[in-house]
C-alpha cells in the first residue's frame, strides 16, 4: 500500500455523513472519508451487531 498526498489534520467525525447498513441482526454505522486512494472508515456497532461475512470459516 502507498500511502501520498494525506495532508496532517484532524477529522471532525461528527460531521461526517453516517450511512446505516444492516447486519444479519442489528446496524453497522459508517462514515467514511476518502484520502486521494486511501478510505478511512470509522464504524459503530448497534448491540446484538452480526455481519454474515463474519460467520465464514467458522
Amino acid at each position: 500500500m502507498q500511502i501520498a498526498n494525506i495532508l496532517f489534520g484532524v477529522t471532525d467525525w461528527a460531521n461526517i455523513e453516517t450511512t446505516e447498513h444492516p447486519g444479519i441482526t442489528g446496524m453497522a454505522y459508517w462514515r467514511t472519508q476518502q484520502f486521494d486512494t486511501i478510505r478511512v472508515r470509522m464504524v459503530e456497532y448497534s448491540a446484538g451487531y452480526l455481519a454474515d461475512h463474519w460467520l465464514r470459516g467458522c
